[in-house]
């Protein structure tokens, strides 16, 4: 066993340093000044892909931060999965920067899709572990909340196979679906537990 609170601050900091590493690829243009308004517009991928990247990034860390909320402990395989969780999302700059370079060429495209499906799918391998026969789960969750999570992990994953897929076909479906993937986190939705059930949890989890 190891204290949660590690597991947490480790897994935090890589968060903050992919989130820091996504603005990298967003330079100030050295151009004459008669020039500057369309060296700005060449720039709309870059700051297209840093933002759709930064806000992925932190709702992935939202979600990872709200699954530990349920769990009351952790064991080696659960930081093996976090630790591979972990890698994936830091390999996430890389095709958001190839995305940026080549925003309508469906190999980035594809990458980028690849590489928020693997993320989602490891956190939700995490969150199988964790909650089959409720093995790590506190005593609190509702089943309610149980199946919240699988459908919502369950909702992005296919959603980013249909983005991978679409990049083959029309590059801008491709990116209409990661927006998308954005209000599925964002937006209330019918399979949520109600607010009042969450502050239960939460309230639970403060004593």
């Amino acid at each position: 066993m190891m204290n949660k609170s590690r597991l947490e601050a480790f897994s935090d900091g890589v968060f903050a340093i992919v989130i820091t590493l996504l603005i990298l690829d967003v330079h100030v243009p050295k151009v004459p000044y008669d020039q500057l308004p369309q060296a700005l517009l060449s720039l709309l991928p870059n700051v297209f892909s840093y933002a759709l990247s930064f806000i992925i990034v932190g709702l992935y860390w939202i979600s990872h931060h709200n699954m530990l909320l349920l769990i009351h402990r952790v064991d080696r395989p659960t930081l093996w999965i976090n630790i591979l969780l972990l890698l994936f999302v830091g390999f996430i700059p890389f095709p958001a920067a190839l995305m940026a370079e080549y925003p309508l060429h469906t190999i980035p495209v594809v990458l980028y899709g690849c590489a928020l499906l693997a993320s989602n799918a490891i956190g939700y391998a995490a969150w199988l572990y964790a909650a089959t026969n409720r093995r790590l789960l506190k005593p609190d969750v509702t089943d309610r909340r149980i199946r919240a999570m699988h459908i919502s992990f369950l909702a992005v994953n296919i959603s980013y196979v249909i983005a991978i897929g679409m990049a083959f076909v029309y590059v801008p479906a491709s990116y209409a679906i990661f927006v998308f993937v954005i209000a599925i986190f964002v937006i209330p939705k019918p399979w949520d537990p109600p607010a009042n059930e969450a502050r239960e949890v939460q309230a639970g989890q403060a004593g």
